[in-house]
């Protein structure tokens, strides 16, 4: 189960709870990547997932507690009834935990300042953002939030409410590599994006974006056998763009846990390059942002790992990786290359 904090506004925010719908703003004149980016975001969400709505002006506030009821589609009809924008990148979602007071922001942000919320450290600037609306927590920073939504509401009983279903949705659905990102205007029905096929570019993948949404996707929905080729068949969470703590400036492009009697003891930092010869220099800044993380978390070894996904890897940080294994008996970098088919299928293959 994910946890996710969904941003939306005060124009959309009555539409979306009464229908049970959340829509992210879009259109066609938008760049391709931007376009990507937020299918990236949207397809890191699954049925039974659990989110918050954060409407964030003209007051910043949270809403909670819904369940997502369907996977999520586009759709560029006017159910928002907004004359300035469309909200084509949608889920469906039903309300588990009625709380009538909403949460104002400064509290969430106060999580952030004292450390008990890291993963969101950026949501103040996705809020700003033209793309960025759905944002990964981890559980335990869920509870922390849920703790929030409690003490706003304290004489409320949460779970006594009239139970809604979340409304059925019904789609046509098409491969990733099918979707045409200058005709979103054009996608009036319900339309749900498999990520088996995908766009690319001679070899590899169109956008950056594109290899994102794919593997997010695919392990998610345990397709494509893609969890046990990159090692998370047991994973717990799977969070895009985390900031890893406020020392460094660093975010991973994807960041899975596992965890035992609900604490973490192993974290996977995956980086992902569409066409880059990945050398010695990426590697090396990769461990010591891996090192300063386990310094603060007080880990031990090969306790948590860099994953690269890339089209090339040097040759000498190949033979570098493996002498560093044999020698210092250290395993916390792998790397995997990738290609795209003239179908678009990708093939993955461990290199170390």
């Amino acid at each position: 189960m994910g946890f996710h904090i969904c941003i939306t506004n005060e124009k959309v925010i009555d539409i979306s709870i009464s229908n049970g719908i959340y829509g992210n703003v879009g259109n066609s004149s938008e760049t391709r990547s931007v376009i990507w980016s937020k299918l990236k975001d949207l397809y890191a969400v699954k049925p039974n997932d659990i989110i918050i709505l954060y409407v964030k002006h003209p007051v910043s506030k949270f809403y909670g507690v819904f369940q997502v009821t369907s996977n999520p589609y586009l759709c560029n009809d006017d159910l928002f009834r907004d004359p300035l924008e469309k909200y084509p990148f949608r889920f469906n979602f039903k309300k588990i935990l009625d709380f009538p007071v909403a949460v104002p922001s400064f509290e969430f942000y106060s999580l952030i300042e004292s450390g008990k919320i890291e993963s969101s450290m950026g949501l103040s600037r996705d809020v700003n953002s033209s793309y960025r609306s759905i944002r990964q927590l981890f559980e335990s920073e869920y509870k922390e939030v849920l703790q929030l939504f409690y003490k706003y509401n304290p004489k409320t009983v949460s779970t006594d409410f009239t139970r809604i279903q979340g409304k059925e949705v019904i789609c046509e659905k098409i491969q990733a590599r099918e979707f045409k990102a200058e005709l979103l205007a054009n996608y009036l029905k319900p339309t749900e994006l498999i990520f088996d096929l995908i766009p690319s570019s001679g070899k590899y993948a169109l956008l950056e974006d594109v290899l994102h949404a794919y593997i997010v996707y695919n392990v998610l929905h345990n397709k494509n056998n893609l969890k046990e080729k990159l090692g998370l068949s047991n994973f717990n969470e799977l969070l895009l763009e985390a900031p890893i703590f406020k020392a460094m400036q660093y975010r991973s492009d994807i960041l899975a846990t596992f965890k035992q009697d609900n604490k973490v003891y192993y974290y996977s930092f995956f980086e992902l390059k569409r066409e880059k010869k990945v050398g010695l220099d990426e590697i090396s800044q990769l461990m010591s942002y891996l090192k300063s993380f386990a310094s603060n978390k007080s880990l031990t070894v090969n306790s948590y790992e860099g994953v690269y996904i890339s089209s090339h890897f040097d040759k000498d940080l190949i033979d570098y990786l493996e002498k560093r294994q044999i020698v210092e008996q250290e395993n916390i970098i792998s790397l995997y290359t990738y290609t795209v088919n003239n179908i678009g299928e990708v093939m993955i293959e461990k290199k170390i």
